[in-house]
């Protein structure tokens, strides 16, 4: 419908948004790269990222015959993890009437301390049995999934339910409760604390 000289001016504009996006992506996993304890200036960190990346790309290109059935296991594996993770923030979150602190959050002696203990094992225990609820069987490294599909029923690793990914749900409801019935005394008492 758009006459064909458009194509020009929608190409520069698609590829600068890559290339702005491109550019944000490095910089803030430089940042993370630096977070993470590596004493190199920020710019040399970012090109180190810049390098990794470039690496991947041509194994995924070039190299790599099956990188979309390890990528996806991957994927369904960290979900379960971010689920575990998302249930205690949501979890917490629900509990509070006020906003948190902000100050407090970077400090390890103000309200909130420094781990929440409760949260991590929480966070651990719901990954492990959301773990045992999915299957990755395109990914080799990951076939140790799905270890309680067969104990709760549900036709072990080739049955009806292995392709369900209910670990995901199963992490996220567990660890929101679990944070619901256990964290209520010690959100009540950090919000009793001054701001």
């Amino acid at each position: 419908m758009l006459p064909t000289w458009f194509l020009v001016p929608f190409a520069i504009v698609a590829i600068l948004g890559i290339v702005g996006g491109a550019v944000l992506d490095i910089y803030s996993s430089g940042l993370s790269l630096l977070s993470a304890g590596i004493k190199i200036p920020r710019y040399l960190a970012a090109g180190v990222d810049g390098v990794i990346m470039l690496i991947g790309t041509i194994y995924i290109v070039f190299i790599s015959s099956n990188f979309l059935y390890q990528f996806e296991g991957f994927l369904i594996t960290v979900g379960v993890l971010i689920a575990a993770w998302c249930g205690v923030f949501l979890g917490d979150l629900l509990l509070r009437s006020s906003n948190y602190a902000e100050g407090d959050l970077f400090d390890l002696r103000g309200r909130y301390g420094d781990v929440r203990w409760i949260a991590v094992i929480t966070t651990i225990a719901s990954s492990v049995i959301g773990w045992g609820l999915v299957t990755n069987s395109a990914a080799s490294w990951l076939t140790w999934q799905g270890y309680f599909l067969q104990t709760f029923g549900l036709g072990g690793k080739t049955g009806a339910w292995a392709y369900a990914n209910l670990g995901v749900l199963v992490a996220l409801v567990l660890s929101f409760l679990v944070t619901i019935l256990t964290s209520r005394g010690v959100v009540a008492r950090q919000e009793t604390l001054s701001h």
